[in-house]
């Protein structure tokens, strides 16, 4: 699907003018200083959201972006934006943190805002979600609140929602039953932390070789074994070898 071109004309802005443009503004393009969210999929589709996991994430935290355009002449000077994030359900320093400033830099025409997610336990059950919102100052109009699609959808442009998680929604491409069974997110995470291979590794075929999933197998089916022995004596040993009924993990 292609985002068609917008194209706007002078005898057109009456129309596209919100209520935060001042009304003495002059209704020609030279005299607008607007912003609006120009977020794009690899394709050049607008999007108003997007979705992160944490899934093949090595590290407990990661960094994305939302891209913020402006419309209008270029300024000497950085001016800032009207910028809020907010949720109902994830906390600023738990779950997110805002990490630079809503600021269009000096001879810029977009700039990325870039937000913090952190990796928590919740994140396993549960898909947090933050809302970007922009609005109009003293330095920026909102031109124009949603665009429409060539398939006849429409995308805000004022609002951007993110969603993360710690969760699957597929298994990973380069998965192999074959060698080690049917997929869970416990065998996954346990293979990664047991054998300290890279979770990214598991989502590009071919990545890891027939040889390396092999000794995969063998490692884990041993491991699982030493789980059982140590439970079996009374010793301490690795819950996350066992699923909720407490029978052993099995990679075969």
């Amino acid at each position: 699907m292609k985002l068609r071109t917008l194209t706007i004309l002078p005898a057109l802005l009456p129309l596209l003018l919100p209520m935060g443009c001042q009304e003495r503004l002059p209704q020609h393009f030279e005299s607008i200083e607007g912003i609006y969210f120009n977020n794009q999929q690899n394709n050049g589709t607008l999007v108003d959201s997007a979705s992160y996991t944490f899934i093949y994430e090595d590290r407990d935290e990661m960094e994305v972006t939302v891209r913020i355009q402006h419309l209008g002449r270029l300024s000497q000077t950085p001016r800032p934006v009207n910028l809020r994030v907010t949720s109902a359900n994830a906390s600023e320093g738990v779950d997110y943190a805002v990490t630079g400033e809503a600021l269009l830099p000096a001879n810029a025409t977009n700039f990325d805002f870039p937000i913090r997610l952190y990796r928590t336990e919740a994140l396993k059950s549960e898909t947090k979600q933050l809302e970007i919102a922009l609005s109009a100052n003293d330095f920026f109009c909102i031109p124009f609140t949603e665009q429409i699609l060539s398939g006849g959808d429409t995308v805000s442009t004022v609002r951007y929602r993110i969603y993360f998680s710690d969760q699957f929604t597929a298994p990973p491409k380069g998965w192999q039953t074959l060698f080690i069974g049917a997929f869970s997110q416990q065998k996954f995470e346990l293979i990664c932390d047991v054998m300290e291979i890279s979770r990214s590794d598991f989502n590009e075929e071919g990545k890891i070789s027939s040889a390396k999933w092999m000794y995969i197998q063998s490692t884990m089916i041993n491991y699982v074994a030493e789980q059982e022995r140590l439970r079996d004596v009374g010793q301490e040993y690795d819950e996350r070898a066992f699923d909720e009924s407490g029978a052993p993990l099995t990679f075969a």
